[in-house]
């Protein structure tokens, strides 16, 4: 294509497919994360090991790694790298606000406002993560963006956003959490596809760019390293969690037998005396 043409929006079907995936996956494995946050803080206590799970699910695979599979995925006439520094910035973004999310949700009891809150808050750190990894596209081509489409898209991100952190923390049983993440994942794909659809992409001449670059045809492997560590993560922490759960219940029975009162010959035990 020649310098100031427009470039068609269209996109791959089986990379957009995948994008879904990814984005259901991060959304299933955030819900466990929120779970143990939940049982956590009901014990009155929260660790950092299910809001760093947290929020390299939700953060890391479910908005980041969906993002670029879905920038994969739009059919593009020239071949596009992604500056390192700013994708890497981009994850942190998302991973950051999602796990913050995750703690201020979590951390007290669960009322709308602490969600509305944290929603917003996500929200708008999703939205910076998109257009951070827009910003990283190294291509012969310019992105202008249509206002109304981008306000839009921030907009979905913060209702996407709250409703998450709604369904995450109330969310009874693996039926229900699985139909949230598709929830979710229904979100987070509409927002980037959205924002996508907000920068139209107009070839210029060839340019050369400094600084280190990812080919953008290494980022679905990324994405999908990042999923299985996470996975391992998940299952590493569910076992610890597990190990500290029957150790803290047999402290509470040892505690509950060692309290009771002492039964004497031939009575039993909190029964009155009676005349001899």
């Amino acid at each position: 294509m020649t310098s100031g043409e427009i470039v068609p929006l269209s996109f791959h079907g089986g990379l957009v497919a995948l994008s879904f995936f990814v984005a259901v996956l991060g959304s299933y494995v955030a819900m466990l994360a929120a779970a143990g946050i939940r049982a956590e803080t009901r014990d009155g206590e929260i660790r950092f090991g299910y809001i760093l799970i947290g929020a390299v699910a939700m953060g890391g695979v479910g908005i980041w790694s969906m993002h670029f599979i879905g920038m994969q995925a739009q059919n593009l006439p020239f071949d596009v790298g992604y500056q390192f520094d700013l994708t890497l910035l981009s994850f942190l973004v998302a991973a950051g606000f999602s796990g913050w999310a995750f703690w201020f949700v979590g951390r007290q009891r669960f009322t709308f406002l602490r969600c509305l809150t944290g929603g917003v808050a996500t929200g708008l750190g999703v939205v910076s993560m998109h257009y951070v990894g827009m910003s990283a596209m190294r291509m012969p081509a310019v992105l202008a963006w249509d206002l109304p489409m981008v306000t839009a898209s921030v907009f979905i991100a913060v209702v996407a956003a709250s409703a998450a952190l709604w369904l995450a923390f109330n969310t009874q049983n693996e039926r229900q959490r699985a139909g949230a993440a598709i929830l979710m994942a229904v979100a987070i794909c509409g927002m980037h596809y959205t924002g996508a659809a907000a920068g139209t992409v107009v070839c210029t001449t060839s340019r050369e760019y400094s600084g280190a670059q990812i080919g953008g045809a290494m980022l679905p492997y990324i994405a999908f390293a990042l999923s299985v560590a996470t996975m391992l993560l998940m299952r590493w922490h569910l076992q610890r969690a597990s190990r500290r759960f029957r150790v803290r219940t047999a402290q509470r029975i040892d505690s509950i037998i060692e309290s009771a009162p002492v039964a004497h010959p031939g009575k039993y035990p909190g029964s009155v005396q009676g005349p001899e």
